[in-house]
């Protein structure tokens, strides 16, 4: 009886001795945004069950390994802390285990790990819902850090969306730094308390991953009367405008392009635009078309969109642009404002009347150009003509010879002439001439024998008379 009491007795020490709980750290002292390792070694336990959670307040869990074994398991855990000083890991419970808790040393800075210090800007400073404001995280350090943009958590209450990031001197106290800025847009969707904050941020050096605690903004999010249309945002608009030809065909699109820079959506904008434009006898209409444009100043969290409204003229003569009106809250005064877009006027003319004229001038022109074309062609030929019946005359070696290329000479193409009396009858009838009667006479008066000129001087006087001879019309 006594050995069976000793037997069960030894027994049970021997299971209670076999189930175990451990964990240990791989260093005791790191510098902030350097990462540590917990292992946690279990026998004849699962961790499966094992709870963390009371390590994710003061650390920050990036990787986890679990290996198992015959009748043994190992956590292995990628911390990195949450702040700096003496930092605990507490103790994790497995069934009846418990393991000890671990005291870690964090200092901020060191020789390899330079000191990082995070804020939080929030532009206006003041902020009411719908109001697009520009949240700023600026980071301090002496340069050697890689950073990468932390990505904020969603929740109710705000919109984000990621800006534009910078990077310069700063100043941190007294002592220079190199100064990394990243820049949100933050919209408050309802009124009250908003908390916004990046857990942990990201950065690189020399290879090393490091990662530092992020800081936390809190403020305050004013409602807006609830009176205020829900599309007009407690900013001002810019607008820039794009002039319109002073004069537009009938019946076709025309498009009224202008810039928009504020805190309007894309939806509320379309949805103002199309409460104020109606079609009308005069003026068709179709749905505005809104496109979102790129920002000069990459941090600004306002919205900036290019609107183009299409218009379709139906009658003739001026036609006056619809107003359009921007409204938006003025929290100063506390009233609704309105920026309206100055109208501009143009002269709608039907393009038929236009082309009939266009043909109507082309037509003239035309028969201008033809008329001068047939009186060049007909200038062309009686100048050739009397070019050469002048070349006839002048190349005479006789004087029939010289009566038969006067009686020849002609502008416009005619037969000879039966008579010297008839040519010249003929030829001051239908040209302007010279003094050609004399030079007949002088040349009948060689031909039948009562004068004595010389073949030359007949030439000569023929040649002077009819040299600048040319059609009367």
């Amino acid at each position: 009886m006594v050995s069976k009491l000793l037997f069960l007795a030894l027994f049970s020490c021997g299971v209670v001795q076999a189930a175990s709980l451990t964990a240990r750290l791989d260093k005791s002292a790191i510098t902030l945004g350097e990462a540590v390792r917990l292992t946690i070694e279990a026998r004849s336990l699962s961790l499966d069950t094992l709870d963390l959670t009371p390590i994710t307040s003061s650390f920050d869990m990036t990787a986890r390994t679990l290996s198992r074994g015959a009748d043994q398991e190992t956590l292995e855990l990628t911390l990195y802390p949450r702040g700096v000083g003496a930092l605990r890991v507490p103790p994790l419970q497995v069934q009846t285990q418990r393991t000890t808790a671990l005291a870690l040393k964090v200092a901020d800075g060191s020789e390899t790990i330079p000191r990082v210090t995070a804020s939080w800007t929030l532009s206006p400073a003041l902020t009411l819902v719908n109001q697009p404001t520009r949240l700023t995280l600026s980071i301090c350090d002496d340069g050697s850090l890689q950073w990468q943009r932390p990505v904020l958590p969603t929740s109710t209450g705000h919109l984000v969306r990621a800006l534009g990031e910078e990077e310069g001197e700063g100043r941190r106290g007294e002592e220079a730094c190199t100064l990394h800025q990243f820049h949100w847009s933050l919209i408050a969707t309802q009124s009250g308390p908003v908390s916004v904050g990046a857990p942990m941020i990201n950065a690189g050096r020399f290879g090393q991953r490091l990662r530092f605690p992020g800081p936390v903004v809190d403020f305050q999010a004013r409602a807006l009367p609830a009176w205020l249309p829900g599309a007009a945002p407690p900013v001002e608009p810019q607008v820039k405008i794009e002039s319109l030809p002073a004069r537009w065909p009938l019946n076709r699109p025309l498009s009224w392009r202008f810039q928009v820079t504020g805190g309007y959506s894309a939806e509320g904008l379309k949805t103002l635009l199309e409460l104020q434009l109606h079609e009308s006898p005069e003026l068709g209409m179709y749905p505005p078309l809104i496109e979102v444009a790129a920002m000069d100043d990459s941090a600004s969290p306002l919205f900036r969109y290019q609107v183009t409204l299409y218009f379709q003229p139906r009658r003739r003569g001026p036609l006056t642009l619809p107003v359009v009106q921007l409204p938006w809250y003025d929290a100063t005064r506390g009233q609704l404002a309105n920026t309206v877009l100055k109208t501009q006027s143009l002269i709608v003319f039907d393009p038929f009347w236009k082309q009939a004229v266009w043909v109507a001038g082309g037509l003239v022109s035309a028969l201008l150009l033809g008329g001068l074309i047939w009186q060049a062609r007909n200038m062309l030929r009686w100048r050739l003509a009397r070019r050469r019946s002048l070349q006839r005359i002048r190349q005479a070696g006789s004087v029939d010879a010289l009566v038969h290329a006067v009686r020849q000479f002609s502008l416009t193409g005619q037969p000879d002439a039966p008579s010297l009396g008839e040519w010249m009858q003929r030829l001051q009838q239908h040209a302007q001439i010279g003094d050609v009667a004399k030079a007949v006479a002088q040349l009948e008066q060689q031909q039948f024998g009562r004068a004595a000129y010389s073949l030359t001087e007949l030439q000569q006087h023929f040649l002077q008379a009819l040299a600048g001879t040319q059609p009367k019309s």
